[in-house]
């Protein structure tokens, strides 16, 4: 690639400063999303090397960061500390461990490590301290552990003291009891440095085709914890393991011969793991003695299958040091500095928090799949009402001229807009209303069977064209649920032959992360054409040079016998240079040009009638949509158009102002009018 040329995974990642009471450079912090909010508490000061109990809230929408204080009636802060942990549940952050300074005072010169547990109200915004009942199952004191919430329980595991030996113990705390109900012994080692942990409730079980790699070993009705660590960081090796937390002999399941994928992940630093849908986001620092960077990785929870997420040139340059997973927009934010040194920053265990790189994981295929709002029985009651004509007091005349009896009661539930119009328009004599909709009869029942049910569960919705004018239609109407259902659905049926018009449909509705990702797949189409051709080309070239030699050793078989002995000899000769064309020259000089003019003429008709040998193409070449500039530009990686800086919405075709002006309804698409008429 060029010097300043773009590639498509520069689509799909940008880095953007932040304001605010920016939190100072800080070790060992702990940063935990909420909403649409992200928690930064703790952490050693790097400048002055002590440590702080500050709390600091950074907005995602405004990239706004509040330095806050708790008001008066709160309990006091949690005591300063740096390499804690700290989870939700529910409406509360949970604190646990770390390291300060002995009595709580910084004055102190000597540390210690903590066993104590703070909340913090995120209703409220107030500290609750716990008083804990003493029990047998209290953890040892400690930091650089693993903690997660499973249940209602959270789970400490790992760990190292303050002789920095690791701590093989595990222990459970009953978020709704207050107490610690559980503990046990671990054969393994686990620490922050190089191990994550999650929870299977975290998982969108919903999104699995098959049954999730932990109950191949568990109990079926046994909810079991997965880690995930990386070791030798030179000679990496990844362990992906499943225990039950609450059994009396903690025993790991080995799933790690499991994964796979095209690439694996290198040996990543301090990683951090979060869930998305059904996949594992794992973020972390990468450095060998001729490479630093910061990588992102997203394991496939129902195959275990790898995916490196290229982020282009976003994270090519500065210091990127915490990843966290904004699970509301589907994308990954990266804390750091852009003009800072990694390597320099991570000796000192530094993160920077000046600017953020956002990774739309969504391009990738990487989403939380839409929510079920009713259940399967209720979705086949919604059609079989569809389908009775005595609930029927409207029809729906589409514009092929055929009628869909309806009714405007289940209409005006899922479409409120239409409520006031419905009620407005008179009955005809026979008792019914007649709406106008100016669309083709199998969009308009697709429609129409969504407003039934609430969902897109036919064989009918789920048709490329009919999803692609669905998508359109959920943008003019204003029918956000249709919308998520529809792009989802698109992002299903992504495949070479839909890609141009699943690029154009996103296109005209602002769904940038689907656009694209229907970019990469025609752009990786085209290479791999490009790469059948020069197969292909390849293949016939060396065909035509094997058809010369056997032509040309057929025509000295054809020799006279004084002739055919020179010419033999001439062959067989190891030496290929001046001594062959003397042979040729002093011996056969009366047939050289009948020779060269023959095979010629053989080389020839071979290369353009030999049609046995011709690879046929396995691939079609997509159909490029009218909005094709910007794929053509990208093969060339050139700079993209101006699309990629415009809003979402609509982003290469303007759509007609019908989102500010819902009384306007008439609009042109596709060179027709799609108003609605009564």
């Amino acid at each position: 690639m060029s010097p300043g040329a773009q590639s498509v995974a520069d689509l799909t990642a940008e880095s953007k400063p932040t304001t605010g009471d920016i939190p100072p450079p800080l070790v060992g912090a702990s940063t935990t999303v909420v909403d649409d909010e992200v928690y930064v508490f703790g952490g050693r000061l790097v400048s002055s090397r002590q440590m702080t109990n500050q709390l600091y809230i950074l907005n995602l929408r405004t990239l706004v960061w509040t330095h806050y204080v708790a008001p008066l009636d709160s309990a006091p802060p949690p005591q300063a500390r740096y390499f804690h942990t700290t989870n939700l549940f529910e409406k509360h952050l949970i604190i646990f461990g770390g390291m300060s300074y002995s009595g709580g005072r910084r004055s102190s010169q000597t540390l210690c490590a903590l066993d104590d547990i703070y909340l913090f109200d995120l209703e409220r915004m107030v500290w609750i301290h716990l008083d804990i009942q003493p029990s047998l199952y209290a953890p040892q004191a400690r930091y650089a552990h693993l903690s997660v919430c499973f249940g209602n329980k959270l789970v400490v595991m790992g760990g190292q003291d303050m002789s920095n030996q690791y701590i093989n113990e595990i222990n459970v705390f009953d978020l709704e009891k207050n107490a610690w109900i559980h503990g046990g012994f671990l054969d393994q080692q686990f620490g922050a440095y190089r191990s994550v942990t999650f929870s299977p409730f975290d998982v969108d079980m919903g999104t699995l085709p098959s049954r999730p790699f932990w109950e191949k070993q568990h109990m079926i009705n046994e909810l079991p914890l997965c880690t995930y660590s990386n070791y030798n960081f030179t000679d990496v090796t990844r362990d992906l393991q499943t225990f039950s937390p609450l059994t009396s002999t903690i025993e790991f399941k080995d799933h790690s011969t499991d994964m796979s994928g095209a690439a694996l992940p290198p040996g990543l630093r301090f990683p951090s793991g979060n869930v998305l849908g059904h996949h594992l986001i794992i973020t972390g620092t990468y450095l060998t003695p001729t490479h630093r960077s910061f990588h992102i990785w997203a394991l496939n929870l129902s195959n275990l299958v790898w995916l490196r997420i290229d982020t282009g040139s976003v994270l090519a340059q500065g210091s990127w040091n915490r990843g966290v997973l904004y699970k509301d927009e589907k994308k990954c934010v990266i804390f750091g500095d852009r003009n800072r040194d990694l390597l320099e920053d991570y000796n000192h265990r530094q993160v920077n928090f000046t600017h953020v790189a956002i990774v739309d994981l969504e391009t990738f295929g990487i989403y939380s799949y839409p929510k079920e709002t009713c259940t399967p029985i209720a979705q086949e009651l919604g059609l079989s009402m569809l389908n009775e004509p005595g609930m029927a007091d409207v029809e729906i005349v589409t514009n092929d001229g055929r009628t869909i009896p309806a009714n405007s009661s289940v209409i005006a539930l899922r479409w409120p807009y239409f409520r006031e119009l419905l009620e407005a328009q008179p009955k005809s004599s026979a008792g019914f209303k007649k709406l106008v909709f100016p669309e083709t009869y199998s969009v308009t029942l697709a429609l129409l069977q969504f407003l039934y049910t609430d969902h897109l569960m036919t064989a009918q919705q789920h048709q490329p064209q009919i999803l692609s004018r669905l998508l359109i239609l959920s943008d003019i109407y204003e029918l956000p649920r249709l919308g998520v259902l529809a792009t989802h659905a698109l992002h299903q049926n992504l495949t070479i032959s839909t890609a141009s018009m699943v690029y154009e449909t996103s296109a005209l509705t602002g769904r940038t992360a689907l656009q694209v990702r229907a970019l990469r797949v025609m752009i990786n189409a085209k290479r791999m054409l490009q790469q059948q051709q020069q197969q292909q080309q390849q293949q016939q070239q060396q065909q035509q040079r094997q058809q010369v030699g056997i032509n040309t050793a057929d025509y000295y078989q054809t020799l006279p016998d004084s002739s055919s002995t020179v010419f033999s000899s001439a062959l067989a000769s190891k030496s290929s240079g001046e001594e062959e064309r003397s042979v040729f020259q002093t011996q056969a000089s009366p047939n050289l040009t009948t020779l060269r003019r023959l095979t010629a003429s053989k080389s020839s008709t071979t290369s353009s009638s030999d049609k046995n040998h011709t690879m046929p193409l396995t691939m079609p070449s997509p159909k490029l949509s009218k909005s094709s500039n910007l794929l053509q530009q990208s093969i060339k990686f050139k700079s993209p158009p101006l699309f990629f800086d415009r809003p979402r919405k609509g982003s290469l075709i303007p759509l007609p102002n019908m989102m500010t002006n819902p009384n306007s309804l008439q609009h042109s698409i596709n060179g027709s009018n799609t108003g609605i008429r009564f």
